[in-house]
């Protein structure tokens, strides 16, 4: 008996046995389904709320970077107003260098809560290695008036970046 095929019935024969059988045609079907559902999942959940790159505002670090800032600018005028510090002058700073790393602990822990506030706590990592350098020099050698300038304008730039990463949070949180 002389077997006959169509056209559509040859060609189904022949992709399938080119193609490793009809399981291979399904499992293509699932990956190009899978890419759709992919894009349709990504474009709800796009549609339905946000997508939170950075820990949101808080005020809190704001006013403690702030008071920080303030008390390290204290210290800098009056170091630069009696003409420097000396080695045996520390002794009188040591409340100013505990409360700073007291302040400095508190506001790396409360940024360290939030989730996705790793350039927030980078810059207090960053503020802490400062005051401890800080604290060495001034045990050390001392403080010139001639290095007062350098060392505020080190400290002034990492408080300028904490205070601009909170301040953008606070703006993109009113912008919703």
């Amino acid at each position: 008996s002389k077997r006959t095929f169509s056209t559509d019935s040859l060609a189904l024969l022949i992709s399938t046995k080119m193609e490793g059988g009809i399981g291979m045609k399904f499992r293509g079907l699932l990956k190009v389904n899978a890419v759709v559902f992919s894009v349709l999942f990504v474009l709800i959940l796009v549609a339905c709320g946000h997508i939170q790159l950075i820990a949101p505002y808080d005020e809190r670090i704001e006013n403690g970077v702030t008071e920080l800032q303030k008390n390290t600018t204290a210290f800098f005028v009056k170091i630069e107003r009696q003409g420097g510090s000396d080695k045996d002058d520390y002794k009188n700073y040591i409340k100013f260098y505990d409360d700073s790393k007291v302040s400095t602990k508190s506001l790396l822990i409360r940024a360290g809560a939030t989730a996705q506030n790793e350039k927030t706590q980078g810059q207090i990592n960053s503020l802490m290695e400062k005051y401890k350098s800080l604290e060495e020099q001034h045990k050390t050698v001392g403080l010139t008036p001639y290095t007062i300038p350098s060392l505020e304008s080190s400290f002034d730039q990492i408080f300028r970046y904490i205070l601009i990463l909170e301040i953008g949070k606070k703006e993109l949180s009113e912008k919703k």
